[in-house]
C-alpha cells in the first residue's frame, strides 16, 4: 500500500466527514467536484488547504494523528504522484470516502499509483510564420467544456510528454483568438463603410451579419443562398469568376473564411493554440501549477433588508498576471497581399483592444500582445477607404445591405 496515498485519503475522509457546508446534490458528486478544484493546486499541501476551505471544515475537528500522518508524508518524493492521481481520479477518491471503514481499508490497499506522474515535458511547438506572445496583465479566464460544480476550470489538453507520461496542460485556443479577430475586423469594416455596428438591430441582412461576425452557417435554400446564386453559382457549378470577385472585394472575409448558403469558402490562415510558458510545455522554467489562481465571481443582493442571501456564488480558474502565452499564425502561400494586410489589421485591432478570454466585463483578461513578422495593415485600410462606394454597391447587389447604408 502507498503510505502517502493512504495518509492523503485519510485526511480527505476526515475533511469530508467534518464538513459543515450545505448543498443540494448527492454528497459523492459534490465532494468529487471539490476534489477536482483543490487538485489544481501545485502541491499536495496547498490542495489539502484548499479542500478544507471548499468543504468549510474546521481543522479542530480532525484527529491530531490524521493531521500528523498527512503532514509527515505530504512533502515526500511521491507526493506529486499522489496529487497527479487525485487529478486523474477525483471520483474514485470521492467513492473511497463514501465507504465504511472496513471496506475502505480493503479498497485503499489495492490501489497502485505507480507510473502516474507529471514528469517530463511536451514536445516543443513548431515555429510559426507570425510569432505571437501574449502577456497577462491581470488574471486570464478561458473556460473548459466541463465544470466542477459552480467552478469553471481553465481549458486544458492531454499531451504525451517526452518521457512517455500523459500531461494535462492549460492552453488558450487559437480558435478563440481567431473569433476575436473576426469580430474586430467586422466592426472595423462596417465603420469604414459608414455603417454603425449594432448587435441588437444590425443594419444588415441577417445572413450577412452572421457571415461577418460568426463565419455564417450552412443552410439549404436560405436567403443567402438565393442571393448568391447568380453571383457565385450553384454548389455543383461554382462560378470561379464570382468566387474571385467575392474574395477580392471582401478580403477580410476571405482571410478568415466563411459559409455562404450551402458552400464553404476556406480561410487563408491557421491560428495555433497558445501555450503558457512553463516547464511542462517545454518553453519556460516555472512549474505549471504555479501559474494558476482562483477568481471568485459573486453577485451580492442589492436589497439591504434581505435576510437570506440569494446571490450567485461561482469561481473560475485563471492564469496569473505575468503569465506569458506563446503561439502564432501561419498564412497560406496563395493568400493575396490584401488578405495578408487584413490579417495585420486584425492583429492590430485585437492588440489595441487589449482583452481576451472570458469575464472581460469584470476586468479579467487584460493582456499585451506582441507580434513578430506581422503584415502591414495600411494597404487594407487604404483599400476600404478608397473603394467604399464600390464595396457598398457589391453588397447591395448581394442583398447584404440596403441603399440606406450608403
Amino acid at each position: 500500500m502507498n503510505e502517502t496515498l493512504a495518509n492523503t485519503m485519510n485526511m480527505i475522509r476526515a475533511i469530508s466527514a467534518n464538513s459543515r457546508i450545505k448543498h443540494g446534490r448527492t454528497f459523492g458528486d459534490f465532494l468529487a467536484d471539490r476534489i477536482v478544484q483543490s487538485a489544481t493546486e501545485p502541491t499536495l499541501l496547498a490542495a489539502n488547504e484548499r479542500l478544507q476551505k471548499l468543504m468549510n471544515t474546521d481543522i479542530g475537528w480532525i484527529q491530531e494523528s490524521t493531521i500528523s500522518a498527512f503532514m509527515h508524508t505530504a512533502s515526500r518524493h511521491d507526493a506529486q504522484t499522489v496529487l497527479a492521481w487525485l487529478r486523474e481520479y477525483p471520483r474514485v477518491a470521492s467513492m473511497l470516502c463514501m465507504l465504511e471503514e472496513k471496506d475502505y481499508e480493503e479498497a485503499i490497499g489495492t490501489i497502485s499509483i505507480q507510473g502516474i506522474s507529471n514528469r517530463g515535458a511536451a514536445i516543443p511547438d513548431a515555429s510559426h510564420e507570425i510569432s505571437i506572445r501574449i502577456t497577462c496583465l491581470n488574471p486570464l479566464a478561458h473556460g473548459a467544456d466541463s465544470k466542477a460544480g459552480n467552478a469553471t476550470l481553465f481549458r486544458r489538453m492531454r499531451v504525451l510528454s517526452t518521457e512517455g507520461s500523459i500531461l494535462t496542460l492549460p492552453y488558450y485556443a487559437g480558435n478563440a483568438l481567431r473569433g476575436q479577430m473576426r469580430d474586430a475586423l467586422a466592426d472595423d469594416f462596417l465603420r469604414a463603410m459608414g455603417i454603425v455596428p449594432r448587435r441588437d438591430n444590425p443594419p444588415l441582412a441577417l445572413w450577412f451579419f452572421h457571415t461577418l461576425y460568426a463565419g455564417g452557417s450552412l443552410e439549404e435554400n436560405s436567403a443567402a443562398e438565393r442571393a448568391l446564386k447568380k453571383h457565385i453559382g450553384e454548389s455543383n457549378s461554382l462560378r470561379v469568376r464570382g468566387i474571385r470577385e467575392f474574395r477580392d472585394t471582401l478580403p477580410g472575409l476571405s482571410l478568415l473564411g466563411c459559409a455562404l448558403g450551402n458552400r464553404v469558402l476556406s480561410g487563408r490562415i491557421r491560428v495555433g493554440d497558445f501555450r503558457p510558458a512553463c516547464r511542462q510545455w517545454g518553453n519556460g522554467d516555472i512549474d505549471v501549477g504555479e501559474l494558476f489562481e482562483w477568481l471568485y465571481l459573486t453577485r451580492r443582493d442589492d436589497h439591504e433588508d434581505t435576510v437570506d442571501h440569494r446571490g450567485m456564488i461561482a469561481s473560475t480558474e485563471c492564469l496569473r498576471a505575468g503569465t506569458s502565452l506563446l503561439g502564432g499564425i501561419d498564412v497560406d502561400g496563395y493568400a493575396m497581399p490584401l488578405e495578408r494586410s487584413a490579417l495585420g489589421r486584425g492583429l492590430q485591432l485585437v492588440a489595441e483592444r487589449g482583452y481576451i478570454g472570458a469575464e472581460n466585463r469584470r476586468g479579467v483578461g487584460r493582456v499585451s500582445i506582441e507580434c513578430e513578422n506581422a503584415p502591414d495593415p495600411s494597404e487594407y485600410r487604404e483599400y476600404l477607404e478608397n473603394n467604399k462606394r464600390t464595396i457598398l454597391s457589391y453588397l447591395e447587389a448581394l442583398g447584404a445591405v440596403s441603399h440606406a447604408c450608403d
